[in-house]
């Protein structure tokens, strides 16, 4: 196959993107934008599941594996959730046809960097995954909040990109090539692991990860949650997976220096659980929340090539519940408070709730709770025995801050709540995300067994 052929699904959805971003001259009308660009996300995740594994391509800068397949699928059918949400609900975001355009821009960027074999092709598709997301936290031009976040988002991200790229740099010096294949860095001294950390810096600042992860709470709060619940999972989807990738690459010549990871992770799962629990912004509860999962998957990534797919499949099965959490924030409001009585009067979209929030605690049979337990399987395969003891605990400990967010939903009241229209497109998209938590946990075995587990 060639590689133009494979990269259809990319090709698919900058075509959606040119559209939206220019919907007011191809369509006259900027609201079908979101439909258009929907159709083309979603239209790409069939064809990127047609075309399957394609091996390496353009002499080796992309390679689509099995995982890149089952990344790049998530990526394009999320995206495509999200703009049929804002299909249906395009007063939530406002001037929705850019907004459809940042998305499938930002998604196609993650697109690539799951494929990525070459650190100058991940560099640009890392940046093309990450700064429509720059615009897309201040989309509210008129909130000051908003703007403070992001840019503060913005600010703490370029300064960590500059330092990832000056890691890559030595890199380049010691292995005299841009090739993962090529990475296996020799001699070096000291040199090898700053690199490394410096690297590390800049994928921790893109994941939200303890020390790095401050932009996040006040971004996430000063955005509308319609953008948090892109920004916060269709792009850690595709930096999970090019952390990966980097992390075998160079982790044969760095040593003791991938111990910086078990103590990012550790740091990451007490501070997120533990700062969510006074939170009652649901934004801000859901940003440390997501610094948490981000703990979790750090300590997939220290665990090996094992711990590599593991950490695939869990920021996938993290990804689906924390989206649609978010997006029914923004239909009823970002305070748990908003959520009082929506048992009675939305009891379908109460009870999806629940299954998103047992997804992200981890209970069976949701897939949150496979993607914990082949996460732990690989972290105490790689004798971590520590940390998965404290990312077990942590775990527990979750339940309690997401139990409060059900406790608002089944037995607080709200009697201002608005009336909101119903809208069939809105609901399908909140439906198929439900849907995608329990089909993914029930189809865990073979998904994992395609990525290459074997049991």
């Amino acid at each position: 196959m060639t590689g133009l052929l494979a990269l259809a699904p990319e090709f698919i959805v900058l075509g959606g993107a040119l559209v939206a971003l220019f919907a007011d001259r191809v369509t006259r009308d900027e609201r079908l934008a979101p439909g258009l660009a929907s159709l083309s996300a979603l239209a790409a995740a069939v064809v990127a599941a047609y075309i399957g594994p394609a091996g390496a391509l353009f002499d080796g800068a992309l390679a689509i594996d099995p995982s890149a397949v089952f990344a790049r699928i998530a990526i394009a059918a999320l995206a495509g959730v999200w703009l049929a949400w804002v299909t249906g609900r395009g007063t939530g975001v406002e001037r929705p046809a850019e907004a459809a355009a940042f998305a499938l821009v930002s998604a196609l960027g993650g697109m690539l960097m799951v494929g990525a074999r070459d650190l100058i092709v991940l560099f640009i598709s890392l940046e093309l995954s990450t700064m429509p997301a720059y615009v897309m936290m201040g989309y509210r031009r008129a909130d000051e909040r908003g703007l403070e976040g992001a840019l503060k988002y913005f600010l703490l991200s370029m300064l960590t990109s500059l330092l990832m790229l000056y890691g890559l740099s030595f890199i380049y010096g010691l292995a005299g090539s841009t090739a993962y294949a090529h990475l296996a860095l020799g001699a070096g001294g000291l040199l090898r692991p700053l690199a490394f950390v410096l690297v590390l810096v800049g994928l921790f600042a893109k994941l939200s990860a303890a020390p790095f992860h401050y932009w996040t709470p006040d971004a996430y709060a000063g955005a509308s949650p319609a953008a948090v619940a892109f920004v916060s999972t269709v792009p850690k989807i595709a930096g999970t997976v090019a952390f990966v990738r980097l992390v075998d690459a160079l982790a044969p010549g760095v040593g003791d220096a991938l111990y910086v990871l078990v103590a990012a992770s550790v740091l990451s799962m007490l501070l997120g659980n533990l700062a969510a629990f006074p939170q009652s912004d649901l934004r801000r509860l859901m940003a440390y929340s997501g610094v948490a999962h981000t703990g979790y998957i750090l300590l997939a990534l220290a665990s090996g090539a094992a711990g590599g797919i593991a950490a695939t499949f869990y920021a996938v099965a993290y990804a689906v519940p924390s989206m649609a959490i978010m997006l029914l924030a923004a239909e009823e409001g970002a305070s748990l408070d908003d959520l009082g009585g929506l048992a009675a009067r939305r009891p379908a979209v109460a009870w999806a709730s629940v299954v998103w929030l047992l997804s992200l605690i981890g209970i069976p049979p949701m897939v949150g709770f496979f993607g914990k337990l082949y996460l732990f399987t690989s972290a105490v395969s790689a004798d971590l025995l520590w940390p998965v003891l404290v990312a077990v605990t942590m775990s527990v400990i979750s339940a309690g801050y997401y139990f409060r967010i059900l406790r608002s939903v089944f037995f607080a009241e709200r009697p201002d709540a608005p009336s909101i229209a119903p809208s069939p497109v809105a609901a399908v998209a909140l439906f198929a995300a439900t849907v995608g938590v329990l089909a993914l946990g029930i189809l865990a075995a073979p998904l994992l067994r395609l990525l290459g587990v074997s049991y």
